[in-house]
């Protein structure tokens, strides 16, 4: 069997909503920074994630096992 489409690794998304002053202050950022707004958006959730996890507020993501190993 093929497990190359696992779905608990794919990248999920989301919609959202911001103010405009908010989102022309993203977008500005992510051209200083080489990216597209949603990339912008995409880095600054997964950092502030990361550093939720580094401050005990979420737990960290458990290591899983590959399919067929436990």
């Amino acid at each position: 069997m093929d497990d190359q489409f696992n779905l608990d690794s794919m990248t999920k998304r989301i919609t959202i909503s911001l103010p405009d002053s908010t989102y022309k202050k993203l977008e500005e950022w992510a051209e200083t920074e080489d990216r597209s707004v949603a990339g912008q958006a995409s880095y600054v959730l997964q950092k502030a994630v990361d550093d939720a996890e580094q401050q005990g507020k979420i737990k960290p993501d458990s290591p899983k096992s590959p399919p067929g190993q436990s």
